[in-house]
């Protein structure tokens, strides 16, 4: 065959770049309708926004009903829960506009935001030897064995913090040794090649840090041939702490808002709520039980230690020994550096015979 003419050429290419030039403007349905609402800014039928996309040509419909199709894609997607559309009267559609749930959770992203920012300069300004007992609090909340967390005596930020023992499942116990780095720059390679060092045989080092990790100390935790050291930096300890709520309380709130649309269906007339007062209603009464002081408790983790809780203040007598605090008498107890008393003893409901954590009497 022969070679065809330049003007063939150039008709091919001038062909392609307008059907590419076509292509990036053609929408599919949903965002079609979402430019179309936009520019009208009123509710519009299904088959008016399907009309309107086709007279501005950015909507394909090969081998499709149009108006049909329209209404098809914006039913199904107001059923998800982050769709850009709503429902507003029969075939009728708008877009989703920032309302009080939108409000609402904007302020509560904003006080979790700055709580973590508390959280966060609270962890910075606490004493080193505090900082390691907070350590051992954190380890039995995600489920250490509380008689084997012992958080060893202070030495100045050397060797090893806080030692325990993990029972996972009750197929097997795992071993750890914590070092906790109250630290303000990275921590380095060197410090993993220490705490790995310090490990007795069957322990998983692990490095908790207010600060970060270098890449180096990254590389060398996980390094091939060598026991793997586990990493936890200041934004992973922020985490952990809130979701075993440790130093943190969360607050369930229950919000009501009305159904405009199914109001408006029913009165004929559209509804509009007006702003209201974001004053939260727990949702969640506090438990409540039938007892009375001076309390017979006895420690978690060894039921044969007992003592007698005198008041919502603290104030216990354990071993003939009166203390102003739950934690004094329970860090005696135990034997432990650090003890936050109002988890190591329990009281027995007399109602169910089951025992709780002494922290529930304080709702």
């Amino acid at each position: 065959m022969g070679r065809e003419s330049p003007l063939a050429d150039l008709l091919l290419i001038t062909k392609i770049k307008v059907t590419c030039l076509w292509n990036s403007l053609i929408m599919n349905f949903l965002d079609a309708a979402f430019e179309i609402l936009t520019e009208a800014q009123t509710p519009l039928h299904y088959s008016e926004i399907a009309k309107k996309a086709l007279m501005r040509g950015i909507l394909d419909t090969s081998g499709q009903t149009p108006e049909a199709t329209m209404g098809s894609r914006l039913y199904v997607d107001t059923n998800r829960p982050d769709s850009r559309f709503r429902r507003s009267g029969r075939g009728f559609f708008e877009l989703v506009k920032s309302g009080l749930t939108d409000e609402i959770g904007h302020r509560v992203e904003d006080i979790n935001r700055q709580t973590r920012l508390q959280l966060r300069q609270t962890l910075s300004d606490m004493p080193a030897d505090r900082f390691e007992a907070l350590i051992g609090e954190l380890l039995r909340a995600i489920g250490f064995d509380e008689s084997t967390v012992h958080v060893t005596r202070y030495s100045g930020d050397r060797g090893i913090d806080v030692r325990g023992e993990l029972n996972a499942g009750g197929v097997t116990r795992i071993r750890a040794a914590v070092q906790a780095k109250k630290w303000k720059h990275n921590v380095q390679a060197t410090t993993v090649r220490e705490v790995r060092g310090s490990l007795t045989a069957q322990e998983q080092g692990i490095i908790i840090t207010t600060s970060n990790f270098s890449t180096g100390a990254r590389q060398e935790a996980n390094a091939i041939g060598k026991s793997p050291i586990s990493l936890v930096n200041g934004d992973q300890l922020l985490e952990l702490l809130v979701e075993h709520e440790i130093g943190v309380t969360k607050l369930q709130h229950t919000v009501i808002s009305l159904d405009e649309e199914w109001w408006g269906e029913v009165t004929g007339t559209p509804i509009q709520q007006p702003p209201v007062s974001l004053i939260p209603e727990k949702t969640q009464p506090v438990q409540t039980y039938a007892i009375g002081f001076p309390l017979n408790v006895r420690a978690g983790n060894d039921p044969e230690k007992s003592a007698i809780l005198h008041d919502l203040n603290g104030v216990i007598t354990y071993d003939g020994q009166r203390y102003k605090s739950v934690s004094a008498a329970g860090q005696v107890a135990s034997g432990w550096k650090s003890c936050n008393g109002w988890s190591f003893w329990h009281f027995q409901d007399p109602a169910t015979g089951q025992w709780h954590v002494i922290q529930q009497l304080r709702g």
